[in-house]
Parts: structure tokens; sequence; C-alpha cells
């Protein structure tokens, strides 16, 4: 039905406005747009196809560079060769450190960003100009196997007490408690610190990179805590260092791991495994019931290089993409919650609740590197490192916590 429907859209909306459409690509120029993309070239598709519809005079030479580091990685290395693609992603680890280094144009005029609500629009926006569009917002929490569930009489858990006894009863029963990827298992600490001390404290972050608190101060007891209630007891097992992206997936949808930590991307993901099992969700929870904060953060934001010799047209991508009817084939790429003026997220019936509650403002969304301005790629390295090497008994919590502080120093110290 929504497919229909989305296809109704895009037809009347092309009839309705044809003229404009034709007379605006003709007043562009023909060219080549170069673009990185944080997405497939296969989830993209429906959008480049419509774009070179309505503007057949602009070629877009897509390529795609898998998210996180394989992304972030291939950004330094073509920002440091000079080859800054004319379209391209930023992210929470490397947002500041774009914009501050002036490779984004300013896009406050156009008319995509002006459709963003003020938290899509706000995040990447620096000295009263904006330099990012994220028509998106991802939430998140635990993924669970309703039939294990309610094989074994479990409920979904409303504090961690409950989360960790949930994670007991699966482990005697021979299925893994969590599965998550080698460079983000590290999340499972979050549901703590982000409903006990985060919510409290929400410039904790801006207060560490000044100075006046440390990562000991909040990160410190929560950091021991997964450690010594999820690590100890082998709920997050040393293997999950070595998962990839397709196992993460493949793990949950077999059946062999009753809990996926993730988001609607991962959702989309699972579904496409068609597992055999009905899928339940519950946010990341704190020692008390009441959830305040939950796993999430305004989505990548597209931008456009500051060196493009093509703005004009870039912009009309991004104007584009920003359409009614665009930005829902936008959300069918992850699942999303739509963070644009007047047009409401299809999101899977799963997670309406959650969605429901971040677009009324109940709740907040909080992810570590988008807090961490110009410092966010390197310390998002440090995370990685350390908790991988304290999931293997390399390092303890207190190394742990004193290498992100060292980390932040030596960034500082650049």
């Amino acid at each position: 039905m929504k497919k229909k429907v989305l296809a109704l859209l895009t037809m009347a909306a092309v009839a309705a406005g044809a003229t404009g459409a034709v007379q605006a690509a003709e007043e562009l120029e023909d060219c080549k747009l170069t673009f990185l993309s944080w997405y497939p070239e296969e989830k993209y598709q429906p959008i480049l196809d419509a774009f070179a519809k309505e503007y057949p005079g602009i070629e877009i030479e897509f390529q795609y560079a898998a998210p996180v580091a394989d992304y972030l990685e291939k950004m330094q290395v073509l920002t440091s060769t000079g080859e800054v693609p004319d379209i391209f992603y930023i992210a929470a680890e490397n947002k500041t450190e774009m914009i501050e280094n002036g490779y984004c144009a300013d896009i406050s005029g156009t008319e995509a960003v002006s459709k963003l609500v003020d938290a899509n629009k706000s995040t990447y926006e620096a000295d009263g100009k904006y330099y990012g569009f994220a028509p998106t917002t991802w939430v998140g929490g635990y993924f669970y196997n309703k039939d294990i569930f309610s094989e074994l009489n479990l409920e979904a858990p409303a504090t961690w007490e409950e989360f960790v006894n949930v994670c007991k009863v699966l482990q005697e029963n021979d299925t893994r408690p969590i599965i998550e990827r080698g460079e983000w298992f590290w999340d499972s600490f979050l549901g703590p610190f982000m409903n006990d001390y985060l919510a409290g404290d929400m410039d904790y972050h801006k207060e560490v990179l000044e100075g006046s608190k440390t990562f000991a101060d909040g990160w410190g007891p929560y950091i021991q805590k997964w450690y010594e209630d999820l690590i100890v007891p082998g709920y997050v097992g040393e293997d999950l260092v070595s998962v990839s992206s397709q196992e993460f997936f493949s793990e949950f949808a077999t059946g062999h791991a009753g809990l996926l930590a993730g988001h609607a991307g991962h959702l989309l993901e699972v579904q496409k495994l068609e597992p055999e099992f009905e899928i339940g969700f519950f946010p990341m929870p704190g020692t008390e019931a009441d959830v305040k904060v939950v796993y999430g953060a305004v989505d990548c934001a597209v931008a456009i290089s500051s060196s493009t010799e093509h703005q004009k047209e870039a912009e009309a991508f991004l104007n584009f993409i920003a359409r009614d009817d665009m930005v829902q084939l936008y959300q069918d790429m992850n699942g999303y919650v739509i963070g644009m003026e007047g047009i409401e997220s299809d999101v899977d019936p799963i997670l309406e609740d959650v969605a429901r509650r971040y677009s009324n403002g109940e709740i907040g969304v909080y992810i570590p590197q988008g807090n961490w301005d110009a410092y966010g790629t390197g310390l998002q390295q440090q995370l990685i490192a350390s908790s991988q090497e304290l999931l293997l008994g390399d390092i303890d919590c207190d190394t742990f916590i004193q290498n992100m502080q060292d980390k932040l120093a030596e960034l500082k110290d650049e």
C-alpha cells in the first residue's frame, strides 16, 4: 500500500509541477556532480533515477564507502589530497572537523534546510550557519526474539536489573544474550549512563571538553557497571570483537542471539533475511523504569563542497531530496524518523512508540561521538580500541577511562 501511495504522490507531484521543474532544470548548467554516499547505491537508486528524469543535464557520479570507519577514512584521504567530492556526507564523528576546516559550503539559504525541524537543523549548525541537510533521526535500543522470550517466560525489561536477568536466562538456555558488531559492542553501557546520569547533565560532554569534568566523572561508574554486569559473566562475549555487520544481522535473524542492539536501519537489514519469529523492541534501560534518553542521533547529513564549481546544481540535488515525495523515498533507505515540518514518519510499528515520544519532545537522543566536536574521530577510534582491549582482558576499567582522557589531551595538543 505504501509503495502505491508513494507512486501516486510522485506522479501527481510531477504532473502538477512539471513546468516549474523543467524551468528550474533549464536554469542550471549541464554538469557532472561527484557524490560520496554513506548509503549504498542500490538504496539510493530510486532517488537517483527520479532526479535523472527531472534534471537530465546533471549527471551524478556515485561513490560509496561503508560507514562508519571506512567512510571516515575515505573522507580523510579525499580531504588530504584535495579531491573532495561535490556532494558528500558528514556525520557525528567528523562534522566539526569538516565544518571548521572549511570543506563544507554554507547551505543556509536552501529550501532543504528551511524545511528541517530545529533538532535536525541545529545538529549541523556553526556560528549561525548551516552546513548539512539531515532529514532523518535514528532512534534505537534492543530488538528481541519474541519466540525465545515466550519460550523462556521472559518479558521486555524495563530496568537494568531486569535486563541483566534476561541476559542470564538467555545464556543459561544456550542462547547468545547480545549480538553486536566488533566496533560497537560498547554501547550496552549507555542505558544506565543516559538515564541515570546524562538526563540530569546534558552538557556533560561539553564540560569534559572544557576540562571542568572528566570521563571518570560521568562514564567511570557506568563502564565499571557494564564490565561487571555484562562482560564478566560473558553476556557480552569476547568473540564480538571480530563480528562483522553481516554476522551481526544473521546471528539474530537465525535465532542464535536473543537481543540485537541497534536501530531502524538494522531492523530493515534483519527483516531482509526473513527471520521466522516476531521481533520486539525496548529502549536501553537505566536503573529505574522511566526512560528519559534513548540511544539515537540525528542522522548523517548531506553536505556540499565549498570548492565545488557547481554549487547551484548541488543545491538542486539537496532541494530535490527535500521534496515531500522524495524524502519519503529517502526514509525508505533507513526507516528512521523524518525530521521535517509537516511530514509524518512511516516507521516500523515496532518503533512507533519511541519515535512518537521523540517527535513529541518527551525523550532525548544520545550517541557519544555526536558530542565530541573536533575530537570526534580520534575519540571514537580510542573508544573502539579501549573497549576491545577491555573485553579481551588486556586492560581494566580504570585504564579504559584514562585512555579516553589521555586521547582527548593528545588531540587538544595537536
